[in-house]
C-alpha cells in the first residue's frame, strides 16, 4: 500500500517572527542571521543542554563571536573573542551579552529566537538588564503571548538569581549551573 498526501492538506512550518530568529544549519557550516543575511559558522558544537556557535566577528575590535545557547535556561550568552581569548566588547565594554531566547529545531535548522530581554554581564562586577521597553511593546502589540512573556520573565529572574549566587561571574555560573541543568 502506498501513502499519498491528503488532498487540500498542507504542512506548514512554524512562522518566524521577522527580525527575531537566527537559523543555524545542522549539517553545513552556515547560518542565517536575524536580518536574513547568511553567515559562515566556524564551529558548531551540540551537547545535551548546550549549543555552541562560533562565527566571524560582527564589527572591528575582535575576531570571533562565540555564542553559547542553553535551551533549558532560555538564554544565549555571547562573548567577543580576539585571537582565541575572550575580550570586552570594543564599544560597550561588557564581558558577556545574554539574550533571553526560545530554541526549537526541525530536520535542517536550529532556530534561536530573541525574546527581547537582554542582560549585559560585567565579570565579577555587575549586570544590567536592558530592552525591557522592547519587551513591553511586544506584549502590548500582541507579538508575544502572555505564556511566552511569563516564561521570559521567569527565565530572566532565574538566570539573574543564579548569576548573583555565582559571585557575578559567568564562568562560575557556567561551571555550577550551565548544561548540568541544576535548578537554582
Amino acid at each position: 500500500m502506498r501513502f499519498r498526501p491528503l488532498e487540500g492538506v498542507t504542512i506548514r512550518r512554524m512562522a518566524l517572527r521577522p527580525g527575531r530568529v537566527q537559523q543555524i544549519h545542522k549539517r553545513e557550516e552556515r547560518g542565517i542571521d536575524r536580518s536574513m543575511e547568511p553567515f559562515r559558522i566556524d564551529k558548531l558544537l551540540r551537547r545535551p543542554g548546550l549549543i555552541v556557535i562560533q562565527r566571524p566577528a560582527f564589527e572591528a575590535g575582535y575576531t570571533q563571536h562565540l555564542r553559547e545557547i542553553y535551551p533549558y535556561w532560555g538564554i544565549g550568552v555571547s562573548t567577543c573573542i580576539n585571537d582565541g581569548v575572550p575580550v570586552k566588547h570594543p564599544r560597550l565594554r561588557f564581558d558577556h551579552y545574554v539574550d533571553l531566547v526560545k530554541v526549537w529545531e526541525d530536520q535542517e535548522y536550529i532556530y534561536i529566537e530573541d525574546m527581547y530581554v537582554d542582560v549585559l554581564l560585567y565579570e565579577r562586577s555587575s549586570y544590567h538588564i536592558i530592552d525591557l521597553d522592547e519587551f513591553g511593546e511586544a506584549i502590548f502589540e500582541h507579538q508575544l503571548s502572555s505564556a511566552e512573556a511569563k516564561r521570559v520573565m521567569e527565565n530572566t529572574q532565574r538566570f539573574v538569581d543564579s548569576f548573583k549566587r555565582s559571585k557575578l561571574s559567568y564562568n562560575v555560573w557556567k561551571q555550577k549551573y550551565g548544561m548540568r541543568r541544576r535548578r537554582p
